[in-house]
């Protein structure tokens, strides 16, 4: 990495000191970090995407089950309700126009207008699961294969769904069943394909292989992140990346507090390839903007850090270099 890198940072702001802002923006270099900057005030904002085609960057707050406009400079310029309740997860097509916010706690989508925040349409499930957690329908991450198809993770239901944008409405187009009691909770697509996925589970600690052929999807592969079995306690999984080249994926596992480097093969079945022990409770992972592929974030929620792994050939090396931030949930 050359020169300075801007990333932000969101995080939980519940239960958490008076004045700690759940948003920031950090400079990265050789060096390290810097201080981290306070952008917005916004309750328990979990998870961030970048506008493709601003300066700006959306940001849902959990608590509030809305949906914000951050503006670096300015803080928060616009809000909204998301459409769903408890939004864990907000996904923004490739060409800008629409933001997906994703309902843990009501099980649905929201679909808003990326340049207002106006909600145009929602789009609920029904389902559950043989676990505990899996009462009702939990969507979790929402994944744009193009302008108008996505993936949908819905833990409470194991199914990842197929939803379609069509004429501002979204429509529930086909279901993908996975393990049950997995929990799908992420999922990362290969590069450049639209064909072939990693879900990660997460009551099972599991990493599955999708693959479409002739038009359907279907579970190839499923493996195990916790080998030598869980950690004393709650155990599990997290966040999950692909390398730009395809090459490896990475999923970390909260409990056990690993990230496992998983080699993928020309069918793009995984392989445990190293094991690296991380900070408590590792809910994300995510490559350094610029850095892709050489330079993989780690937000541990529960030691309120987030820390930078080098990437050699595939592997894990530490860096040393870490930010502290209260309770952090994303960083990029």
């Amino acid at each position: 990495m050359g020169g300075m890198t801007t990333l932000y940072l969101g995080g939980y702001t519940s239960d958490r000191p008076e004045g700690r802002s759940g948003l920031a923006r950090v400079t990265l270099t050789e060096q390290g970090f810097g201080d981290p900057e306070p952008l917005a005030d916004l309750a328990d904002p979990s998870w961030v995407v970048r506008d493709p085609l601003s300066e700006d960057v959306y940001a849902v707050s959990e608590s509030a089950s809305r949906v914000a406009r951050v503006r670096p400079g300015e803080g928060v310029v616009a809000t909204a309700a998301a459409g769903v309740e408890g939004p864990a997860h907000l996904a923004v097509s490739p060409d800008g126009r629409w933001l997906v916010a994703s309902g843990y706690g009501s099980g649905s989508l929201g679909l808003l207008d990326a340049g207002s925040l106006e909600p145009v349409s929602s789009l609920s499930f029904t389902g559950d699961g043989p676990h505990e957690r899996q009462d009702a329908p939990h969507v979790h991450q929402s994944v744009f294969l193009d302008d108008a198809r996505l993936l949908v993770c819905d833990l409470g239901a194991d199914r990842v769904r197929e939803v379609r944008i069509e004429d501002g409405e979204l429509r529930h187009t086909g279901d993908v069943e996975m393990p049950p009691g997995a929990g799908p909770r992420h999922l990362a697509l290969a590069p450049g394909r639209d064909d072939l996925a990693w879900v990660v589970g997460e009551l099972d600690q599991s990493v599955s292989t999708l693959r479409r052929e002739d038009g359907a999807w279907e579970v190839a592969q499923t493996l195990t992140t916790t080998p030598e079995g869980p950690g004393p306690g709650e155990t599990t999984t997290g966040g999950i990346v692909v390398a730009p080249d395809g090459a490896h994926v990475y999923v970390s596992t909260r409990g056990a507090d690993t990230v496992s480097v998983l080699a993928v093969d020309v069918v793009g079945a995984l392989a445990l390839r190293q094991q690296v022990v991380v900070a408590s409770w590792p809910r994300f992972v995510g490559w350094v903007p610029g850095a892709e592929g050489r330079l993989l974030l780690v937000a541990a929620e529960r030691d309120d850090a987030v820390d930078v792994w080098a990437v050699d050939e595939g592997l894990l090396e530490e860096t040393g270099h870490s930010v502290a931030w209260s309770a952090p949930t994303w960083a990029g």
